[in-house]
């Protein structure tokens, strides 16, 4: 007499994760980049002055801008969620319909433009630091 094995005998259930998957950071990860960078300044500015300060204000500068460009990509993400779940709920067609409409909105085009620019930057500190 063979038994037969059901899929569910061999499967280990596991909770799913109840979370949303966000392209965007969240405000611990925002804390944490805010923090990574000021660390980064204060280990910069306190080295001996043997080494070369031309070389860390560029990299001081650097990090400030791209610590800006993605503070600017993380607003107007949020800003468009929020738009999105809570303050236009009601829009026809639900939160589905109202990104179907805002899409092309000039807050989405701004968090975009400036994502792209922070990542061609920091592929460009990459190449930079390679080639040296």
């Amino acid at each position: 007499m063979s038994e037969t094995l059901s899929v569910e005998f061999c499967m280990v259930r596991t909770p799913r994760d109840q979370g949303i998957i966000r392209p965007y950071l969240t405000q611990q990860e925002a804390g944490m980049e805010i923090f990574t960078f000021f660390a980064a300044v204060y280990c910069i500015s306190h080295r001996p002055s043997s080494h070369y300060r031309k070389t860390e204000k560029l990299y001081v500068v650097y990090g400030g801008i791209l610590l800006v460009l993605v503070t600017i990509e993380v607003i107007p993400e949020a800003l468009w969620c929020q738009y999105m779940w809570i303050d236009h709920r009601n829009y026809p067609g639900g939160p589905l319909g109202f990104y179907r409409a805002s899409q092309s909105a000039w807050y989405g085009a701004l968090g975009f433009a400036a994502d792209a620019t922070a990542n061609i930057l920091g592929d460009g500190l990459l190449v930079r630091s390679i080639s040296l």
